[in-house]
């Protein structure tokens, strides 16, 4: 039965901290691997833990016997290769840019321009591999209100509910606004940490809305209509 030949203290401690917080998980097994060899688990009890050949197992020993922690790490060019050139990895982050809703436009785009074919799956995985999530677009007036109107908005407003605290006037609000039946939530594929912002225009509302107008006290009373 093939063992790992005993470790030394040193190799152990650093066995350890490649186990615990070496960020790749194929390192991590093979570390924790050999340290179980070295306890006297047997190669079939080490692929039974972690569901491996046992050929993958042994390979692991004899890098270890040869080449050290060298043997650790994946040769360059171990594994699949990619799908997607560095080049059209390039244009597919590119076309996401312009179509963070739509998968299907990126794949034909991508066919159109280099003749690679490519499924929505893969550019999913591409999306997500560079750390992207799928969640809700922002909406954010045209522009921001005038600091010094903003300001002068809010002393008129103070002064009037001063003369309402003491009983000189009864103060109301009034606003309008417009809704649709059927919900608009855009959602998109956005970078974490980043917010993608669509700009919500004040006559922007489809065909088929309502126009909402109301007045409300600060006494809880409110009267309001449709438009």
């Amino acid at each position: 039965m093939k063992y790992v030949t005993p470790l030394h203290e040193a190799e152990i401690q650093t066995l350890h901290d490649r186990h615990r917080y070496h960020p790749s998980r194929r390192t991590r097994i093979r570390a924790h691997s050999l340290l179980l060899s070295h306890q006297g688990f047997s190669i079939p009890r080490i692929t039974q833990i972690y569901q491996v050949d046992r050929r993958s197992v042994s390979a692991w020993i004899d890098r270890w016997q040869t080449q050290g922690f060298v043997g650790f790490y994946d040769q360059p060019g171990a594994g699949r290769r990619p799908t997607l050139s560095a080049d059209e990895q390039q244009k597919v982050q590119q076309y996401l840019q312009q179509y963070p809703k739509d998968f299907k436009h990126v794949v034909h785009k991508l066919e159109q321009e280099t003749s690679q074919q490519v499924s929505t799956k893969t550019i999913k995985r591409f999306r997500k591999k560079s750390r992207s999530i799928w969640k809700r677009i922002r909406k954010s007036p045209v522009q921001s209100p005038d600091p010094q109107k903003y300001e002068r908005s809010k002393d008129f407003m103070h002064r009037w509910q001063q003369r309402e605290a003491a009983g000189a006037c009864d103060l109301w609000y009034f606003d309008v606004t417009g809704f649709c039946f059927t919900p608009c939530l855009p959602y998109a594929w956005q970078p974490r940490g980043t917010v993608i912002r669509a700009i919500q225009f004040s006559n922007s509302m489809p065909t088929r809305a309502s126009a909402f107008a109301g007045w409300a006290a600060m006494r809880r009373q409110a009267f309001a209509m449709f438009v």
